[in-house]
């Protein structure tokens, strides 16, 4: 197999005949990006972010699947390369359906970590659960008996048998919650600051609930004669104990609300 020499950023990088200028780059040291380039299948050179410059070429090249030649002066760091990869990158983003987040917080309504608390709760770890859901909701128990779940429709387990029972999991927590010493986010410093929030139910609570921890001042008005909205008068009493609502209440007040 015939040696050959090509020069990357000014540094002699020896590799031989049939090698592409990306591996003869990483056998040397020299790092050049890319992010489909796996040895396990052929090259087609698809993602276009390994582009690099060679001396007396008018066009990018991509050094997943350049093969190098003798002699090659190659740049990979120039501005026309950098605002290639740059193009390649927001082309890739335009249309990217890849679970950069799980599907299921994407599904979530309230945004939160599911896959994060029943890892948790996998390993016993529940007070911790408990905190990963507090930091988006502060009913589990309320919540986790009658969210509709569209977390468990985008379950990617389904594929494998059925989904994970989340919001079985949450109102697991919560239970544990409501039995022992409830947990609420730590409130922060007295800001002096007053606010009002006017409606009582679910979202007011919750932001209360927050605005609280922040270390505001605040007062929850509500037109019925108990907070809790459509938790309370919107839903029976059989799929949501009203003692339980209240006691999740109670701790919102609990933190001087």
């Amino acid at each position: 197999m015939s040696e050959l020499r090509i020069n990357v950023d000014g540094r002699e990088c020896r590799g031989y005949a049939g090698q592409t200028v990306l591996d003869i780059a990483r056998e040397n040291g020299v790092d050049i990006p890319t992010l489909c380039h796996d040895d396990r299948v052929e090259v087609y050179g698809s993602c276009g972010v390994c582009v690099v410059e060679a001396e007396g070429s008018p066009k990018l090249l991509r050094s997943c699947s350049t093969m190098a030649g003798d002699g090659m002066i190659i740049r990979t760091d120039t501005h026309r390369v950098r605002a290639s990869r740059k193009t390649a990158l927001e082309l890739l983003l335009s249309d990217h359906t890849g679970d950069c987040r799980p599907p299921c917080v994407l599904a979530c309504p309230g945004q939160t970590d599911c896959q994060g608390y029943v890892g948790l709760i996998a390993n016993g770890e529940y007070k911790e659960a408990l905190k990963l859901v507090k930091e988006k909701i502060p009913f589990p128990a309320s919540i986790g008996r009658v969210c509709p779940h569209p977390c468990e429709t985008a379950c990617r387990r389904e594929l494998v048998e059925e989904p994970v029972s989340i919001a079985a999991l949450k109102q697991f927590v919560g239970d544990l919650d409501v039995r022992g010493e409830l947990y609420t986010v730590p409130c922060g410093a007295d800001t002096g600051k007053r606010i009002a929030v006017v409606g009582g139910g679910p979202g007011g609570l919750t932001a209360a609930y927050f605005l609280r921890g922040y270390g505001h001042c605040v007062t929850v008005y509500d037109a019925m004669p108990q907070m809790g909205g459509m938790l309370r008068y919107g839903i029976p009493e059989y799929p949501l104990p009203k003692k339980l609502l209240n006691t999740e209440i109670e701790a919102i007040r609990g933190m001087g609300v």
